[in-house]
């Protein structure tokens, strides 16, 4: 009975799945089932299938795979249930590409295809200092990604503004970040002031400030002082603006740069 064609596994059902394709994961299993070993045993057996080497297998051929859990079922059904890693973010760093994960932990890039990452459509954030990072140990802190990770949606909701995907920082100790507006100008992010203090000082000075024409003249708004905002304009123009907590938005000083004359 050992090497009947009663055990042999006439079903496999997969679970768990979100962005892998269920006929990548099947097309490893069935290739686990197919042939025979040393030219005489049947490999589609269910007592015989290695559960552990199938697993194995599957955490080679698919980084996207965290856990899988494979089980037998008599006569002749194998279930495997997979949980896959949410992916979250880019991170770039000494022109190397990781990827991130809920829980920010770094993976290589390069062990995911092109295809795979365009469809995730992630964030992704360059640390200008070029800094290498440690494949054992997260690269951000918690508080600042999930920083990173909300700035777009959060100004969305309170300004209508669209940011584009594509952040920097000076550095990942730093706290601060810099994003692009679909509109063109950058806007300055400081994770010390907190995003839902900064989200209410960008929406004061874009709704009391600066006309909606003149915001395609911006270089950039700099949050990242409590209660204050600088903010310029492609001409040179500066402009310092303050407020306390509830209050409007009022100027504190304007300026603009002049170019030193040459001797």
């Amino acid at each position: 009975m050992f090497f009947s064609g009663f055990l042999k596994i006439n079903k496999i059902e997969i679970s768990g799945l979100e962005k892998l394709e269920e006929m990548s994961v099947r097309n490893i299993i069935e290739n686990k089932i197919t042939g025979k070993f040393f030219q005489a045993v049947e490999k589609n057996n269910l007592i015989l299938f290695n559960k552990r080497g199938a697993k194995k297998t599957l955490l080679e051929n698919f980084k996207r795979i965290e856990d899988a859990r494979i089980e037998k079922f008599f006569p002749d059904v194998l279930k495997i249930i997979i949980k896959e890693r949410k992916l979250t973010m880019l991170f770039y760093s000494g022109e190397i590409c990781h990827i991130l994960n809920e829980k920010g932990e770094p993976y290589l890039a390069e062990n995911f295809s092109a295809e795979e990452l365009e469809k995730e459509n992630l964030i992704a954030l360059n640390d200008l200092s070029g800094t290498l990072i440690n494949l054992d140990a997260n690269p951000l802190e918690s508080d600042f990604q999930k920083f990173a990770l909300n700035i777009a949606s959060k100004v969305l909701d309170d300004t209508g503004i669209i940011l584009k995907k594509n952040y920097e920082t000076p550095s990942r100790m730093s706290g601060d970040l810099r994003a692009e507006t679909e509109e063109g100008w950058k806007i300055f992010f400081g994770a010390s002031v907190g995003l839902e203090k900064e989200a209410l000082m960008l929406k004061a000075v874009l709704d009391n400030k600066i006309e909606k024409e003149r915001r395609k003249d911006l270089e950039y708004i700099d949050l990242r002082i409590d209660n204050k905002v600088f903010y310029k304009f492609m001409d040179g123009t500066q402009q310092e603006t303050q407020s306390t907590q509830g209050e409007e938005i009022s100027p504190v000083v304007e300026k603009k740069d002049e170019k030193k004359k040459k001797k």
